[in-house]
C-alpha cells in the first residue's frame, strides 16, 4: 500500500498535517490526502523472455497485411462521435 499523508490545500498550497491536488475551492480550505508514488523499478530479467517472444513471432512471419493501403483505409474509417450527427 502506498503511503498517504493528510494535508490541507489552501490557495493552491499544501499545509501538511502531523503525519506528514484535487480541485481546490477558491478561498476555501479543502482537506486532501496526498499519495506519494514510489518509483517503479523494472526487472532486467524480463529482457531474455521478451526477446524469445519476439523471435517466436518473427519466425512465423509476423502479422499478415495483404494490401497496406486498404488496411490503412479500413483502420482509419470515420466513426460517429457521441452526441453528434
Amino acid at each position: 500500500m502506498l503511503p498517504t499523508y493528510p494535508a490541507v490545500l489552501r490557495d493552491g498550497l499544501l499545509e501538511w498535517g502531523n503525519e506528514g491536488a484535487p480541485m481546490s475551492l477558491k478561498d476555501q480550505p479543502l482537506e486532501v490526502h496526498v499519495t506519494v508514488l514510489t518509483p517503479q523499478t523494472w526487472s532486467q530479467t524480463n529482457g531474455p523472455a521478451m526477446a524469445a517472444a519476439l523471435a517466436a513471432i518473427a519466425s512465423t512471419g509476423g502479422p499478415s497485411i495483404g494490401d497496406p493501403v486498404e488496411w490503412q483505409r479500413e483502420s482509419r474509417t470515420d466513426r460517429s462521435m457521441p452526441g453528434r450527427v
